[in-house]
């Protein structure tokens, strides 16, 4: 869209309203008419000032501009740059740059090579990665596979079904959901509860209010392969400010919390520390004394 193309319904518009006081259209055929025009020179204006600044985007196959959002169906490439509206991209697509959005919704397979800021939610199905860090000022879910290579922040609740990596910290600071097969090669922090499901591996620690973390194994997993390697393992420590609940987790530091439950195939290879209770399954492996502390022991 152009400025010749605003120039273009502003002249019909003037037309239609010359020919109706001239009596070559009725009233009703002028006020349908106006109507549909004046629809169709508000769209292009706002299209031609979403392009005069918009960073550039090349698409093959559907593309729709409205107000609130950027749709495309097919293949697009993003340069980068501010877009204050929602992309919204079903298919194969590519952001070459640091893209600010209101939010990033997708189906696909998606590649960011700079940072992603969303200031709504993110949400993808299928293969998602992002080459920096991904910040989400709502919530975040992935569904299929997501690999960031740099911070992960989301402001709401992070949901992961499928396949999750994050090289750097991930923050969830209303919580996490994170099931299927996780590795975090950093620290695992929320202001909320954590659940694990599934497989998963945090090189370093797990920093919340409550943290829930069940292998979830099959029964017949459970029993003919009672010895095999912990499904999740914590290269840290634990540490929760009310409530450990795991089980076939091994963590290779500490573990504090006001309760503390270790469900079976669990090994804790460095200290339990707890205020209130301690509960333990018969197969449980500390190697070291379990300890009962105050409350500003274990503060984070």
């Amino acid at each position: 869209m152009s400025q010749n193309d605003i120039r273009m319904y502003k002249e019909l518009l003037e037309l239609l309203e010359k020919r109706m006081n001239e009596g070559d259209i009725d009233k009703a055929s002028y006020a349908e008419l106006k109507e549909r025009y004046t629809q169709k020179l508000k769209a292009t204006r706002q299209e031609f000032e979403f392009r005069k600044d918009a960073p550039d985007i090349k698409v093959s196959g559907a593309k729709t501009f409205t107000q609130d959002s950027v749709s495309v169906s097919g293949a697009a490439t993003i340069s980068g740059g501010k877009i204050e509206r929602d992309i919204r991209i079903s298919g194969a697509g590519k952001i070459s740059g640091d893209v600010e959005c209101n939010s990033l919704r997708c189906s696909g397979a998606i590649k960011a090579y700079g940072n992603v800021l969303a200031h709504g939610e993110v949400k993808c199905s299928g293969s998602f990665r992002c080459d920096k860090d991904l910040n989400a000022d709502e919530n975040a879910s992935f569904s299929g596979s997501a690999k960031i290579y740099g911070e992960t922040v989301v402001q709401g609740h992070l949901t992961v079904t499928g396949s999750y990596r994050s090289d750097k910290n991930t923050q969830a600071i209303k919580g996490a959901t994170l099931t299927g097969s996780t590795t975090i090669r950093a620290n695992l922090l929320s202001e909320n509860s954590i659940k694990i499901g599934g497989k998963a591996r945090i090189e370093k620690n797990i920093i919340c209010e409550n943290v829930l973390i069940e292998g979830r194994r099959t029964v017949f997993e459970s029993f003919f392969f009672r010895k095999a390697k912990k499904l999740v393992t914590v290269q840290g420590s634990i540490i929760a400010h009310n409530e450990v609940d795991i089980q076939d987790v091994r963590v290779i530091k500490d573990i504090k919390a006001r309760t503390v439950k270790l469900g079976p195939n669990t090994l804790v290879e460095g200290t339990v520390y707890y205020v209130e209770d301690l509960f333990m399954a018969d197969s449980v492996r500390l190697m070291k004394d379990p300890k009962k502390v105050s409350q500003d022991d274990i503060k984070l």
